[in-house]
């Protein structure tokens, strides 16, 4: 039998975890829309470059051209940590991480059969945000416990 006590705490318990997720799923949305003006910009910049031979092709050109969408997926694995409210905020920038690898994969129509390399190119293209979305949160996540055992607020 349980006491009206433990249904309370498993009710918060399922408040926070609802609302980390929303944090989560947040992050990855609103990073869309910081995402479309850094491509537009980055995109004036990187034009009339060429990628000649199969390793530029499949791999460098993916990376240079989800550079902007890498960055504003770093910015959500942050946001994502700094928002969160657990003893292990990097846990809750998993759900936004695996948006950007699983929902990278979505959007390829093939005009013809798909080589190895347009696979390779595809899988770069999906998992480059993911990997930046990680490594934005194990950084913020660093500084979130250089600041929490100073005790000092952060310089804005």
């Amino acid at each position: 039998m349980t006491s009206a006590y433990d249904c309370g705490m498993k009710s918060t318990v399922n408040v926070v975890t609802a609302r980390n997720l929303l944090i989560g799923a947040g992050a990855y949305y609103l990073s869309g829309w910081v995402g479309c003006p850094l491509a537009v910009g980055f995109g004036r910049l990187t034009q009339g470059i060429t990628y000649s031979g199969d390793f530029n092709g499949a791999v460098v050109m993916p990376l240079v051209k989800h550079l902007p969408r890498a960055l504003a997926a770093a910015i959500a694995g942050a946001t994502a940590v700094w928002l969160a409210e657990s003893d292990r905020p990097v846990a809750w920038a998993i759900f936004p991480t695996l948006l950007y690898a699983l929902l990278g994969f979505l959007g390829y129509h093939w005009g013809r059969p798909p080589t190895i390399l347009d696979r390779i190119a595809q899988t770069v293209s999906a998992l480059f945000p993911a990997l930046a979305c990680l490594v934005g949160a194990m950084v913020a996540s660093r500084r979130r416990a250089a600041v929490d055992t100073s005790g000092a607020t952060p310089d804005l």
